[in-house]
């Protein structure tokens, strides 16, 4: 009981709560909470002259000792930005693990009303966030997953943006509806990106599975391309009581193409399933075709003929 009396007096002093604040925020803590539980301007200065505080970005101090990590300078720039304002855009898509992202600095997006400025901190300014845009991860307001798509479709280019959008599927962190409407809402007449995503969403239809990898979304746009048939992506087949998934495949001419990265075998457990499976497939009259990263971006063009000729074959 004395023990529980020492702890709940010290959590009351102005350090105890400044660090409660800092334990809940990765070790930060902005000036107006400090100046709120009683630890003023010349006392905030204090600790940062000794060391024990250090200035991470204007009126955002973190607390001494604490290692630097990416989700700490996401939230050192949330509480730099405002109330109202939320990690965004490629920084968003990092905290939700993502695929085709990566950036080197922190993006925010605050009200319209407001523009603050920082050399380290990328700002976009939305006149719209409702509640149903914003959420949070580790204790960091964030875009949601499909508003962070939305966003992600002003900034990235190539595969990088269906690679994003097929990993938030795969994750299960939105769907390909709940995405098409915040595109909806939030796409109008000149919204940077919001053609190419609408072109993406379309392309790849509402029950198409996700695929698994961007050697996969590398594929599925080359023969988007092509003049091949479209395939049925994501293809599951039964075979004498065994199932089956297949990258992308021609049911009626029993062709299947599959995207054959490192990760593909993880070691000779999986090397021995996954030849079996390539047994039990050919033994049923398949054709599965392999593909490396190495053969789809330097010979894209042999690829789609081995396809097709395979397909001839089956005709």
């Amino acid at each position: 009981m004395e023990s529980g009396n020492r702890t709940e007096s010290f959590n009351e002093t102005p350090e105890g709560c400044a660090r409660q604040i800092a334990e809940r925020q990765h070790a930060l803590i902005r000036h107006d909470q400090a100046v709120a539980v009683g630890i003023g301007d010349d006392a905030i200065g204090r600790r940062i002259a000794s060391g024990l505080w250090s200035a991470i970005l204007p009126r955002v101090y973190l607390v001494h000792g604490a290692p630097a990590t990416g989700r700490q300078a996401a939230m050192a720039a949330v509480l730099w930005a405002g109330d109202d304002a939320v990690v965004s855009h490629r920084t968003a898509g990092i905290l939700w693990g993502l695929d085709g992202v990566d950036t080197t600095r922190v993006e925010v997006t605050v009200p319209y009303r407001r523009a603050p400025r920082n050399a380290r901190v990328t700002v976009h300014r939305s006149h719209t966030l409702p509640a149903v845009d914003r959420d949070a991860i580790h204790g960091i307001p964030v875009t949601s997953p499909a508003r962070t798509i939305v966003d992600l479709s002003a900034v990235l280019t190539g595969e990088a943006l269906p690679s994003a959008l097929e990993s938030a599927l795969r994750l299960r962190l939105t769907t390909h509806s709940f995405v098409e409407w915040r595109l909806r809402e939030l796409g109008g007449k000149g919204r940077k990106g919001a053609r190419e995503l609408r072109r993406i969403l379309d392309e790849r239809g509402r029950d198409a599975g996700a695929l698994e990898s961007r050697l996969e979304v590398k594929l599925a746009r080359l023969l988007t391309a092509s003049r091949l048939p479209p395939p049925v992506r994501q293809f599951w087949l039964d075979l004498h009581g065994d199932r089956y998934r297949l990258d992308f495949a021609w049911p009626d001419r029993k062709v299947a193409l599959e995207a054959d990265g490192y990760e593909t075998h993880g070691g000779r457990v999986a090397f021995e399933r996954d030849h079996r499976r390539l047994t039990a497939l050919a033994a049923a009259g398949w054709r599965v075709l392999p593909v490396t990263w190495a053969q789809v971006t330097r010979s894209s063009s042999t690829v789609l003929t081995e396809v097709a000729r395979a397909l001839e074959t089956f005709h």
